[in-house]
Formats: structure tokens, C-alpha cells, sequence
């Protein structure tokens, strides 16, 4: 059967919909703001209590170590349900995952996971951007990261 957004976790939740987000690896960008456990921090302090800091080391982009044990423990979660993949630092992405050549930089936390649903992946983007505390930062994100993946296509970047 397959796993439903019901069946998961709030910070699984926000775990799946920023990998689904298309965020550039934050190495690649030069922007730490890119990083997946940032990036699942800001979310999370957003819809928890409205404040993109809260789960920030003196405004980030470091995440607080707290908050990084229950990140880490969410990966493990979603890992053990079949619904993403670690990937090796340093190795090639796999295909169909990023730009072919691309060296990809799980929470390692700079590593993004494969994800192995993409259809319930967009369910919890599209939960996440139903947040009107939440949807202005991914949209801002999106955007940053369209930019950065348009430069990098231009620029030659990946071949």
C-alpha cells in the first residue's frame, strides 16, 4: 500500500516537500541557505510558531542541535519507510535526481536523499505551501534556486 501524507510525521512532512522543492546543493550555490536541514528548520519554525529562527543557531544557517537530532531521526524514519534513499557525498547523483554530473554535496547535512515517492513528496510540498507562514519562504527558495539552476545551465555547469 502506498504511504499516504497522513501516515507521516509533521517533520517528515516538511522533510519530503523541501527535497521536493528542487533546491540546488547548497556547495554547488555557495549558499548555505540551501541546505536541507536549513531549509526543514526555517519551515518548521514557521509553522510551528511562526518564526523562521527558532530552530537556528544565532539566525543560521546552522540549525540547533536539537532540532538536528529530530531531523536526523526523521530521516532514519522516512529511510526505514522506503521513501528516501541516503546518498554517498561526493558521488554523482542518481540519474533522473539532479543534472547529470553533478556532484551532489541526507542530512549529512549538505547531501541531498533520493527520494523514492515523488508523488507523495509533492503532497507534502503542496501541504507545506498551503502555510501562508510557510509559503513565502519556499517561494522565495524556489525562486533563488531557479536562478541558480538557470546560471548554472548557462554557465555550462554539470557537463
Amino acid at each position: 500500500m502506498a504511504a499516504e501524507v497522513s501516515d507521516l510525521e509533521e517533520l517528515e512532512v516538511a522533510v519530503l516537500g523541501v527535497l521536493s522543492l528542487g533546491l540546488p546543493p547548497s556547495r554547488a550555490a555557495g549558499d548555505e541557505t540551501f541546505r536541507v536541514d536549513h531549509c526543514v528548520a526555517v519551515v518548521e519554525g514557521l509553522r510551528r510558531n511562526g518564526s523562521a529562527t527558532s530552530h537556528l543557531v544565532d539566525g543560521g544557517p546552522a540549525i540547533a542541535s536539537t532540532f538536528a537530532e529530530s531531523l536526523a531521526g526523521a530521516m532514519a524514519s522516512l529511510e526505514v519507510k522506503g521513501l528516501v534513499v541516503a546518498q554517498p557525498h561526493g558521488l554523482p547523483a542518481a540519474p533522473g535526481e539532479f543534472d547529470t554530473g553533478l556532484e551532489i554535496d541526507v542530512v549529512n547535512p549538505d547531501t541531498h536523499p533520493a527520494v523514492l515517492d515523488r508523488r507523495l513528496a509533492q503532497q507534502c510540498l503542496d501541504r507545506l505551501l498551503g502555510l501562508k507562514d510557510v509559503y513565502p519562504f519556499l517561494m522565495q527558495q524556489y525562486a533563488r534556486a531557479g536562478e541558480f539552476w538557470r546560471s548554472a545551465r548557462a554557465s555550462g555547469y554539470g557537463e
